[in-house]
């Protein structure tokens, strides 16, 4: 077996051909007339080798319908060629040559001993000038056992094998006593029909012309064992560049989406980006950032001139409130009345080092959180940049574990500079949010119609007024515990207004949309 093909069976079977030359017309083609063999093969010859064959070369040997026939013969050496002196020991003289065969243009399979190297080369040179279909060879050494691979000393030619690759035509070799048969037979069946055997026997059967030939035909049965390696070595090519174009088209995409992630990061490090307001991505402030954020006693005390005022009151009378920084503790006078300080629209915390707006908002009475009532001059309440107050423990909790952004006016808690790591799917939302934005027009007289304008009017006057000693105060309030699982639920309520409606910052995927996503990050 060679080249994923071997050799089913050699069969050879006697034909008669018609003989032109007898009409006198000599362009008339030679046709076949009877098949000898299969009518009456009790006095013709008939062979068939279905084992031991090996194959030598098997170049040129695909057929449409998987048989290499023709009629047998030896290919002719040159008068001059030493091998023709030793020929005459391995081929009988009267073996049919192309002499012999009729003249039409039949195809041609060889038989030819290999006796000898160089004979052997003479050999596949002359017959590579026939219309030659196949060529058997065999040792003279009436061996019957299967011929050594093709791999084999025995078959060396001395030119390192380039006669396997050179030949025009497939070799085989057959067992030394199978090839002696066959060639005592082409010797016998190499005149016409008054010459070859049982030639009376076919003349009575057929009434042939005494100058038709009879001539040995000869069929090669080649197989391949499956067409599947074929066909799958096929599709293998095909999904081996299938795949490349894959893994390039990934390497370029991951590459772009490296790119976009970069140029996100330094977008919302520069504040350019909220990742939570554009509903992106749930961010949780740094808790020791948080603490930074200053503590104060509340203590709401209208001025006594003013009327009362309910709840419901669109507005309230101004008030002023003790930070945690002496400089701006309010002057009081005997009478423990508040006495009036040069207005201050911003200061520095000493212990912060943060920058808070000294303007102040609504009347907070109670946290948006927990949804308890403050105390006044008891309650320790922590004020966050956009002027809101909530409990320390609520809003600790919630900027840490729940959301980045105040409850009320959603404004960014994060530090300057911060940046959560940035993911593919979050460079995706935020190229599809800028896109859709790019399609919208907003009218700047709308804007300025709307009540709290684009943000909400953060300059609106704090109504507490803390006590002169803060430390004091944190000591003396009574300890506050972890937040209740209600005001945790409460938490998670008020970061859920954020995202859009049925949207989950952490919905579960498909396994199939989590590969393509991290096969192709761009799609």
């Amino acid at each position: 077996m060679l080249g994923n093909t071997y050799v089913d069976h050699i069969q050879n079977a006697v034909l008669l051909f018609s003989n032109p030359a007898w009409s006198g017309d000599p362009s008339i083609p030679s046709t076949v007339i009877k098949n000898i063999t299969a009518l009456s093969s009790q006095f013709a010859y008939s062979a068939t080798l279905g084992a031991n064959i090996t194959i030598l070369a098997s170049k040129y040997a695909t057929t449409e319908n998987g048989v290499i026939q023709g009629l047998l013969y030896v290919p002719d050496l040159d008068d001059n060629d030493p091998c023709k002196a030793i020929e005459s020991e391995y081929v009988p003289a009267t073996a049919t040559r192309q002499s012999d065969l009729p003249p039409a243009d039949y195809n041609l399979v060889a038989l030819v001993p290999w006796y000898n190297a160089t004979c052997t080369k003479s050999y596949l040179d002359s017959a590579a000038y026939d219309p030659i279909r196949g060529f058997i060879t065999y040792v003279p050494n009436n061996e019957t056992k299967k011929p050594p691979g093709s791999s084999d000393k025995a078959w060396e030619l001395h030119d390192n094998g380039a006669w396997k690759s050179d030949s025009k035509f497939p070799v085989y070799a057959i067992p030394g006593s199978a090839g002696a048969s066959m060639m005592a037979q082409l010797a016998l069946y190499s005149g016409n029909v008054s010459s070859v055997p049982h030639g009376s026997n076919i003349t009575e059967l057929y009434s042939p012309n005494a100058n038709d030939y009879v001539r040995i035909w000869t069929e090669i049965t080649v197989m391949t064992p499956d067409t599947l390696p074929t066909i799958w070595v096929f599709i293998v090519v095909c999904i081996g560049v299938l795949l490349a174009f894959i893994a390039i088209v990934s390497c370029v995409m991951h590459y772009i989406q490296h790119r976009r992630r970069t140029a996100l990061e330094v977008r919302v490090r520069s504040g350019e980006v909220n990742l939570e307001a554009m509903n992106i991505k749930r961010v949780r402030v740094p808790i020791e950032h948080v603490e930074k954020f200053p503590l104060f006693t509340y203590n709401y005390e209208p001025n006594a001139t003013s009327p009362p005022m309910s709840p419901t009151s669109p507005r309230l009378p101004d008030a002023v409130r003790l930070r945690d920084d002496d400089a701006r503790l309010p002057q009081m006078n005997n009478a423990g009345e508040t006495a009036p300080s040069a207005p201050a629209p911003t200061a520095r915390s000493t212990t912060t080092g943060l920058t808070v707006n000294t303007t102040s908002t609504d009347y907070q009475p109670k946290c948006m959180i927990c949804e308890e009532d403050y105390e006044n001059r008891a309650t320790i309440i922590r004020e966050l940049p956009c002027g809101h107050i909530y409990h320390p423990d609520c809003i600790d909790e919630y900027l840490s574990g729940v959301s980045s952004l105040c409850p009320q006016c959603k404004a960014s808690m994060l530090p300057k500079g911060y940046c959560p790591e940035i993911t593919n799917p979050m460079v995706r939302r935020e190229r599809a949010i800028r896109r859709l934005r790019g399609s919208i027009t907003i009218d700047d007289a709308e804007l300025e119609s709307h009540p709290n304008g684009w943000m909400g009017n953060l300059k609106r006057k704090k109504l507490f007024r803390p006590s002169n000693n803060l430390a004091d105060a944190v000591a003396e309030a009574p300890p506050r515990h972890s937040p209740s699982a209600q005001t945790c639920m409460r938490m998670r309520d008020l970061a859920a207004a954020e995202t859009s409606q049925g949207h989950s910052w952490d919905a579960p995927r498909p396994r199939w949309k989590k590969i393509t996503r991290a096969m192709f990050p761009g799609f």
